[in-house]
């Protein structure tokens, strides 16, 4: 397979611009993760309808990075979706990750077909590990990444 070196350093000039553009990129603050409460019925309306909006975003032509919502399941890189890998030493998916992720592992989204994407921020993560979550970002779903700007519980 041959790659066009042309065309990749221009797909991750493109990747930079559109993150560098962020506008959540200099927050460092964990006050963006939202707490699991339940809006009231007119919000949830208007919030199920933006989700819906964000989830059905589409890619753009070039480099497929798109700005949307993503759900999932917190993990770790090393076990993914199925934490069985450790043994049974563990049967809290929150302190399986804890614990690979203290082993060199990475906190990240696992989506409903066990899909694994990188979180740009581990922080935000590592409050909601284990738990169902929203994360809005910048998708890239050929790197399989998030440059992540909130995350919310469901």
């Amino acid at each position: 397979m041959k790659l066009n070196i042309a065309s990749t350093t221009a797909a991750s000039a493109l990747l930079i611009l559109l993150l560098s553009g962020c506008s959540n990129s200099a927050k460092t603050s964990d006050s963006s993760v939202a707490p699991s409460v339940a809006p009231a019925a007119s919000t949830a309306a208007s919030t199920d309808a933006t989700a819906a909006k964000e989830a059905t975003a589409t890619p753009t032509a070039a480099g497929g990075v798109y700005l949307g919502t993503i759900n999932g399941v917190i993990s770790d890189s090393m076990c993914g979706k199925d934490h069985s890998k450790m043994g049974g030493a563990t049967t809290d998916p929150a302190a399986c990750a804890a614990k690979c992720v203290a082993g060199g592992a990475k906190y990240v989204l696992v989506d409903a077909k066990g899909d694994m994407y990188g979180l740009s921020d581990q922080d935000k993560a590592k409050e909601v590990a284990g738990k169902q979550v929203a994360i809005t970002g910048h998708i890239d779903p050929t790197e399989k990444s998030v440059h992540v700007h909130s995350i919310v519980t469901q």
